[in-house]
């Protein structure tokens, strides 16, 4: 059971594999990026997605702008519609991998301050959440998500993607083993249902134009923001 934390400034570059939907490769931006570069969504699901073998769970929370497909996960879930919908190119895998993003892929991500400092609108509601409804499904878990955000009247909208198709409303959110303050009922490992594994290209999509994406408006390099974001989590949740 693994967990993977980023708070801070996410991007886009041009896909020039013709994958994305949209024509662009989400990005994750480190401290050292003008040396080093960005971290595309290709490269977090190579590292971090394709190699988990069925039986292990990944739960990871990106709170960054244009976060919302961050890890190339194929499953979009709609709390609306209550539906998944697949990727026009996915990428399967085995593993059970569940994406909480703070936005749509076209969408920022606010930053706010709080009693822990500095840190990301979607992390503070993710704690919030997670403290209100210990015990709550997937479903129910990401609609209190967004209701949170709405509460401080945030327009960005929080995704959940994930390797595998489940049913949201019926299985409990848990980022451990067993669910906290539910009578220990046990956080279910999803097995792998995906007959296919690895990416598939259906159609050729055209690169979209350069493009940059900032991080909520404030230079947020200099703090570190992703340790700041992770500090924020754990003093929320313990």
């Amino acid at each position: 059971v693994l967990f993977f934390h980023f708070s801070g400034h996410g991007g886009q570059v041009p896909d020039k594999t013709g994958h994305e939907a949209d024509g662009y490769n989400e990005t994750l931006i480190p401290l050292d990026h003008q040396r080093a570069g960005q971290i595309t969504d290709d490269v977090l699901w190579g590292s971090l997605v394709y190699n988990l073998p069925e039986g292990a769970r990944l739960t990871a929370l990106m709170d960054m702008c244009h976060s919302g497909t961050g890890l190339d996960l194929p499953f979009d879930y709609n709390v609306n519609t209550r539906r998944w919908t697949e990727d026009v190119n996915p990428a399967h895998s085995k593993g059970d991998v569940v994406l909480f993003s703070g936005c749509e892929d076209s969408q920022t991500s606010a930053d706010v301050n709080s009693y822990s400092g500095a840190g990301g609108a979607m992390t503070l509601a993710f704690t919030k959440a997670y403290q209100q409804c210990p015990s709550a499904t997937y479903h129910e878990f990401l609609s209190v998500v967004k209701k949170e955000l709405r509460k401080k009247r945030h327009s960005q909208r929080p995704q959940l993607t994930s390797s595998q198709q489940f049913d949201v409303r019926s299985r409990i959110f848990s980022l451990g083993h067993e669910s906290e303050g539910g009578g220990g009922i046990t956080s279910m490992i999803e097995p792998n249902h995906n007959p296919q594994v690895g990416r598939q290209k259906r159609r050729h999509v055209r690169p979209a134009r350069q493009g940059f994406g900032g991080g909520g408006g404030n230079d947020l390099f200099g703090l570190g923001i992703a340790a700041v974001g992770a500090a924020l989590f754990a003093d929320a949740l313990f």
